[in-house]
């Protein structure tokens, strides 16, 4: 099984006004920098939780069909198409009617059966879109839980805060009982 992102998101999870805001920076000579450490961890986000925050696409291959084929990268929005080489070599698209999503899987539909494959790694991939909204860019921040925007917002503000790997003569203090990571717990794909 491999799972290839296809399609970055187009969005980040909050904008610009609400970093700023949660930073207490009134001016714009720092603007340019926070898309990077926004993006940096949403990266994280993504990594630690195992999902999607905005609409973005993926591409799960595979080297047959199997009964349930879960896909990674939650929440799964929509299968976009369901390929594979056939057994002889050519590239088929699978009738949407041969399979459902279910559960963020997709499973077989009663009464159908899958075709049959070219006997060779990575003869069939799904095409899906994940995350948690489609839609326009304020549809799909409003549609990402507050846990993930607070902790967002924490880690810009401490990439903001600590622009270096290294420093000397800082007092350093953390919020008590790991809570930052905690706000991430619900969310993960286990």
């Amino acid at each position: 099984m491999i799972v290839t992102q296809t399609t970055p998101p187009d969005y980040l999870p909050l904008t610009l006004a609400e970093v700023k805001l949660h930073l207490r920076i009134d001016g714009t000579t720092e603007d340019a920098m926070f898309p990077a450490l926004l993006g940096a961890a949403v990266d994280t986000c993504q990594q630690l939780t195992g999902r999607s925050l905005m609409s973005q696409a993926w591409r799960l291959t595979l080297d047959g069909f199997d009964d349930v084929m879960p896909l990674p990268w939650p929440t799964v929005q929509a299968v976009d198409s369901v390929q594979y080489k056939d057994a002889d070599g050519a590239t088929q698209t699978l009738d949407a009617s041969v399979y459902l999503l279910y559960g963020g899987k997709v499973i077989r539909a009663a009464g159908k059966t899958w075709p049959a494959v070219l006997d060779e790694p990575g003869a069939v991939w799904v095409d899906y879109t994940a995350g948690y909204s489609t839609g326009t860019e304020a549809q799909q921040q409003a549609a990402v839980p507050y846990g993930i925007k607070a902790w967002l917002l924490l880690k810009v503000g401490t990439l903001y805060a600590n622009r270096e790997s290294i420093q000397t003569g800082v007092s350093v203090s953390a919020l008590p009982d790991r809570f930052v990571d905690t706000l991430l717990d619900r969310f993960k794909v286990y």
